[in-house]
């Protein structure tokens, strides 16, 4: 009987062990390290219909690895799902990050505050199948870079207008509210964005979800008692 579980690459700078166990219930995957030589392009050459490229580290937004981006890029605008999460918003310089996604995606996205805060998932949000939605929280705090021009669409989770700070450093501070998990449409296929450095569960939950693995389930996890939602609404 043919194995029906779907195909995931990692794309990382050397072998990825947490993380992957909720991952690997549903899908196969396979790892190439940017450490050895055209690794990630002979992976993807070996499963070219993969489901999607989970993007841990942000080698491939390096000149070095140009040719790797440009495929990369190709295969989600032909309907593959590229995910950049992990190690990624911690590691990429935020000059180096808004050139790549304007150079090589053709995207506004571009860097925006590094903060903790309370992320709130975003109604008008769309993702890439029925009931995506499954399992995912309707607010939790992040630490991490978020986004900025970012699409309603496009925005999974977001900090609310008037928000503050949550950092025990700086305390309170007003922040802005940005996007801290993003998943838009490029071409056919699909772009997405972690920015936790922690990647805390809820997070994870997220990137199953863009990647199809997140099952259907009865229960509306994005249900909150509508006391509690304004609660989070007027933080």
């Amino acid at each position: 009987m043919a194995d029906a579980k779907p195909t995931i690459l990692v794309f990382c700078c050397g072998q990825l062990d947490g993380g992957l166990k909720k991952i690997k219930e549903k899908a196969n995957i396979y790892q190439a390290s940017y450490s050895k030589l055209n690794a990630p392009s002979e992976l993807l050459d070996d499963h070219p219909s993969a489901r999607a490229i989970w993007v841990i580290d942000p080698d491939i937004a390096t000149s070095k690895h140009k040719d790797l981006s440009d495929r990369v890029v190709d295969y989600a605008r032909n309907g593959g799902i590229v995910i950049l999460g992990g190690f990624f918003s911690m590691s990429i310089r935020q000059p180096e990050f808004d050139k790549w996604m304007r150079d090589a995606w053709d995207l506004p996205w571009r860097s925006g505050q590094y903060e903790t805060t309370t992320v709130v998932f975003q109604s008008a949000a769309v993702g890439p199948r029925d009931f995506w939605r499954d399992g995912l929280a309707a607010a939790y705090t992040q630490k991490g870079m978020f986004l900025q021009n970012v699409a309603p669409s496009e925005s999974w989770y977001a900090s609310l207008t008037g928000a503050t700070s949550e950092s025990f450093v700086f305390g309170p501070v007003p922040i802005e509210a940005q996007t801290s998990i993003a998943f838009g449409k490029v071409g056919k296929g699909w772009l997405g964005w972690t920015g936790d450095i922690h990647n805390r569960e809820e997070t994870a939950a997220a990137v199953r979800a863009m990647m199809g693995l997140n099952a259907r389930e009865e229960e509306d996890h994005l249900q909150l008692p509508q006391v509690l939602y304004q609660m989070i609404l007027e933080r």
